[in-house]
Protein backbone atom coordinates (compact mmCIF):
# COMPACT_ATOMS: atom_id res chain seq x y z
CA UNK A 1 0.00 0.00 0.00
CA UNK A 2 1.78 3.30 -1.01
CA UNK A 3 0.34 5.54 1.21
CA UNK A 4 -2.15 8.07 0.71
CA UNK A 5 -2.23 11.58 -1.39
CA UNK A 6 -2.42 13.44 2.05
CA UNK A 7 -0.98 16.56 2.31
CA UNK A 8 1.57 17.98 4.85
CA UNK A 9 -0.23 19.10 7.49
CA UNK A 10 -3.35 16.92 6.56
CA UNK A 11 -5.57 15.63 9.71
CA UNK A 12 -4.87 12.24 10.67
CA UNK A 13 -8.11 10.09 10.53
CA UNK A 14 -9.05 6.40 11.30
CA UNK A 15 -11.81 5.40 9.65
CA UNK A 16 -13.52 2.36 11.00
CA UNK A 17 -14.85 -0.67 8.70
CA UNK A 18 -18.37 0.69 7.99
CA UNK A 19 -17.43 4.19 7.48
CA UNK A 20 -15.13 2.70 4.83
CA UNK A 21 -18.22 0.11 3.54
CA UNK A 22 -20.03 3.86 2.93
CA UNK A 23 -17.57 5.31 1.17
CA UNK A 24 -16.53 2.10 -1.20
CA UNK A 25 -19.90 0.77 -1.29
CA UNK A 26 -23.04 2.69 -0.40
CA UNK A 27 -21.56 6.33 -1.78
CA UNK A 28 -23.02 7.33 1.26
CA UNK A 29 -24.08 11.24 1.17
CA UNK A 30 -22.54 11.59 4.66
CA UNK A 31 -19.44 10.26 3.83
CA UNK A 32 -18.89 12.17 -0.17
CA UNK A 33 -16.73 14.92 2.00
CA UNK A 34 -14.52 12.81 3.53
CA UNK A 35 -14.02 11.17 0.63
CA UNK A 36 -13.05 14.56 -0.88
CA UNK A 37 -11.21 15.29 1.64
CA UNK A 38 -9.10 12.22 1.23
CA UNK A 39 -8.90 12.58 -2.87
CA UNK A 40 -7.57 16.06 -2.23
CA UNK A 41 -5.04 15.59 0.42
CA UNK A 42 -6.71 17.54 3.37
CA UNK A 43 -7.28 14.24 5.27
CA UNK A 44 -4.36 11.32 5.96
CA UNK A 45 -6.51 8.20 6.56
CA UNK A 46 -4.76 5.65 8.59
CA UNK A 47 -5.02 1.83 8.15
CA UNK A 48 -2.68 -0.38 9.77
CA UNK A 49 -2.87 -4.60 8.76
CA UNK A 50 -5.54 -5.24 11.36
CA UNK A 51 -8.15 -3.34 10.31
CA UNK A 52 -7.32 -3.66 6.60
CA UNK A 53 -7.59 -7.61 7.38
CA UNK A 54 -11.45 -6.70 9.26
CA UNK A 55 -12.22 -4.54 6.31
CA UNK A 56 -11.31 -7.48 3.59
CA UNK A 57 -13.41 -9.86 5.73
CA UNK A 58 -16.22 -7.65 5.98
CA UNK A 59 -16.41 -7.20 2.03
CA UNK A 60 -17.23 -11.04 1.73
CA UNK A 61 -20.18 -10.70 3.83
CA UNK A 62 -22.97 -12.21 1.59
CA UNK A 63 -24.56 -8.89 1.26
CA UNK A 64 -21.78 -7.41 -0.87
CA UNK A 65 -21.13 -10.45 -2.92
CA UNK A 66 -24.89 -10.41 -3.60
CA UNK A 67 -24.39 -6.71 -4.61
CA UNK A 68 -21.80 -7.74 -7.07
CA UNK A 69 -18.96 -5.67 -4.90
CA UNK A 70 -15.39 -5.34 -6.85
CA UNK A 71 -13.69 -6.40 -3.56
CA UNK A 72 -10.05 -5.83 -5.59
CA UNK A 73 -10.90 -2.47 -6.74
CA UNK A 74 -12.35 -1.45 -3.24
CA UNK A 75 -9.06 -2.06 -1.57
CA UNK A 76 -7.09 -0.33 -4.40
CA UNK A 77 -9.41 2.74 -3.59
CA UNK A 78 -8.00 2.29 0.35
CA UNK A 79 -4.86 1.70 -0.81
CA UNK A 80 -4.66 4.49 -2.83
CA UNK A 81 -6.56 6.89 -0.06
CA UNK A 82 -5.29 5.42 2.56
CA UNK A 83 -2.01 5.18 4.52
CA UNK A 84 -0.90 2.11 5.87
CA UNK A 85 0.80 1.97 8.97
CA UNK A 86 3.29 -0.47 11.31
CA UNK A 87 2.65 0.47 15.01
CA UNK A 88 5.61 0.09 17.39
CA UNK A 89 4.84 -1.83 20.77
CA UNK A 90 3.48 0.65 23.48
CA UNK A 91 5.67 1.31 26.06
CA UNK A 92 4.93 -0.92 29.45
CA UNK A 93 4.32 2.42 31.16
CA UNK A 94 1.54 3.68 29.00
CA UNK A 95 -1.63 4.82 30.08
CA UNK A 96 -4.04 1.64 28.75
CA UNK A 97 -6.95 2.42 26.78
CA UNK A 98 -10.48 2.09 27.71
CA UNK A 99 -11.55 -1.64 26.63
CA UNK A 100 -14.65 -1.06 23.94
CA UNK A 101 -17.30 -3.16 24.85
CA UNK A 102 -17.19 -4.64 21.24
CA UNK A 103 -13.86 -6.48 21.23
CA UNK A 104 -13.71 -6.19 17.53
CA UNK A 105 -13.32 -2.35 17.10
CA UNK A 106 -10.42 -1.97 19.97
CA UNK A 107 -8.38 -2.43 17.37
CA UNK A 108 -9.57 1.28 16.04
CA UNK A 109 -9.10 2.64 18.91
CA UNK A 110 -5.86 0.98 19.62
CA UNK A 111 -4.62 2.56 15.85
CA UNK A 112 -5.61 6.13 16.44
CA UNK A 113 -3.55 6.31 19.78
CA UNK A 114 -0.65 4.75 18.67
CA UNK A 115 -0.37 6.53 15.04
CA UNK A 116 -1.56 10.02 16.99
CA UNK A 117 -4.40 10.54 14.99
CA UNK A 118 -6.55 13.66 15.60
CA UNK A 119 -9.76 11.39 15.08
CA UNK A 120 -11.52 8.24 15.00
CA UNK A 121 -14.77 7.97 12.75
CA UNK A 122 -17.07 5.52 13.42
CA UNK A 123 -20.54 4.49 13.44
CA UNK A 124 -20.67 1.95 16.26
CA UNK A 125 -21.97 2.59 19.65
CA UNK A 126 -19.70 1.28 21.59
CA UNK A 127 -16.83 3.30 20.29
CA UNK A 128 -19.05 6.65 20.10
CA UNK A 129 -19.59 6.14 23.99
CA UNK A 130 -15.62 6.74 24.86
CA UNK A 131 -15.81 9.75 22.99
CA UNK A 132 -15.41 12.66 25.91
CA UNK A 133 -13.23 10.19 27.65
CA UNK A 134 -10.78 9.75 24.95
CA UNK A 135 -10.22 13.03 23.78
CA UNK A 136 -10.07 14.16 27.51
CA UNK A 137 -6.75 11.49 28.39
CA UNK A 138 -5.86 10.39 25.30
CA UNK A 139 -5.70 13.73 22.59
CA UNK A 140 -7.79 12.17 19.79
CA UNK A 141 -11.74 12.90 19.03
CA UNK A 142 -14.58 10.21 17.85
CA UNK A 143 -17.24 11.33 15.94
CA UNK A 144 -19.70 9.59 13.58
CA UNK A 145 -18.83 10.89 10.21
CA UNK A 146 -22.10 13.01 9.34
CA UNK A 147 -21.35 15.51 12.07
CA UNK A 148 -17.23 15.03 11.47
CA UNK A 149 -18.08 16.19 7.69
CA UNK A 150 -19.88 18.76 8.81
CA UNK A 151 -17.15 20.04 10.94
CA UNK A 152 -15.04 19.81 7.48
CA UNK A 153 -17.21 21.96 5.90
CA UNK A 154 -17.23 24.47 8.36
CA UNK A 155 -14.17 25.22 8.41
CA UNK A 156 -12.08 28.03 7.26
CA UNK A 157 -12.35 28.37 3.51
CA UNK A 158 -13.81 24.58 3.54
CA UNK A 159 -9.71 23.48 4.69
CA UNK A 160 -9.61 20.43 6.62
CA UNK A 161 -6.49 21.29 8.27
CA UNK A 162 -8.56 24.30 9.73
CA UNK A 163 -11.03 22.08 11.89
CA UNK A 164 -8.13 20.63 13.76
CA UNK A 165 -9.85 22.36 16.68
CA UNK A 166 -13.36 22.46 15.67
CA UNK A 167 -15.76 21.61 18.45
CA UNK A 168 -15.89 17.63 18.99
CA UNK A 169 -18.97 16.93 16.97
CA UNK A 170 -22.03 15.71 18.60
CA UNK A 171 -22.11 12.32 19.23
CA UNK A 172 -25.51 10.72 17.88
CA UNK A 173 -26.79 7.27 18.08
CA UNK A 174 -26.22 4.99 15.11
CA UNK A 175 -29.20 4.53 13.30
Amino acid sequence: MPGSHASRGALRVVLDSNVWIDILVFDDPHTRPIRAALESGALAALIDARCLAELTYVLDYPQFVERNVDKSAALAVVARLAQLVELAAEPEDARPLPKCKDRDDQKFLELAHAAQAHWLISKDRAVLKLAKRIARDFGFQIAQPAPFAASLSEAPGGSASASTNAATPAVETPV
